[in-house]
């Protein structure tokens, strides 16, 4: 009888190791799909913060760095001096997009903070933010002439800047 336990337990020792090597070795999938190649979503009546409809052409020419932000991220907050620091590259257009927030509290968090932003379109539900792939706030992306070259979630700072965005200048 002991022989049939020493040798289950070993079975199931065995069997244990087994496959957790394999589920180590399994490669893992991305949770998000990235949306680097795309062509950017056609931004159909669209506002900014001031209530001014918005030209989809704001989106398709030239380098823009699309920001979404929102005043109750805290990591956009965190990220907020550095796209502060970029905005003054003037071949760079930053376009923000506010993501389901309150437009009080939007236009209160850029008074207070600074508006790096040439552009910001007003997101209250979500619908052009939810065309563009995006699973939350902070995310930015490169658009380049209308396609997308770049997509990052999450915060943006200098060295994620250098590392990821710089080479397309």
């Amino acid at each position: 009888m002991k022989k049939f336990f020493a040798f289950s337990f070993y079975g199931f020792l065995v069997a244990f190791v087994y496959f957790f090597s394999i589920t180590l070795s399994t490669p893992r999938l991305p949770n998000v799909n990235l949306q680097d190649g795309k062509t950017i979503p056609i931004l159909i009546e669209s506002v900014d913060l001031d209530g001014n409809t918005i030209n989809h052409e704001a989106l398709a020419n030239g380098p823009i760095l699309l920001n979404v932000w929102a005043s109750w991220c805290i990591a956009c907050l965190v990220e907020h001096p550095f796209l502060t620091e970029i905005s003054a590259n003037k071949e760079l257009t930053l376009i923000g997009i506010n993501y389901k927030d309150n437009l009080e509290n939007a236009k209160k968090y850029l008074e207070k903070n600074g508006n790096p932003y040439d552009l910001s379109i007003f997101d209250y539900q979500g619908n052009y933010a939810l065309k563009l792939g995006v699973t939350g706030a902070p995310e930015t992306f490169l658009i380049i002439d209308g396609k997308i070259v770049k997509h990052r979630i999450g915060e943006i700072n200098e060295k994620i800047w250098n590392d990821e965005f710089k080479n397309f200048f």
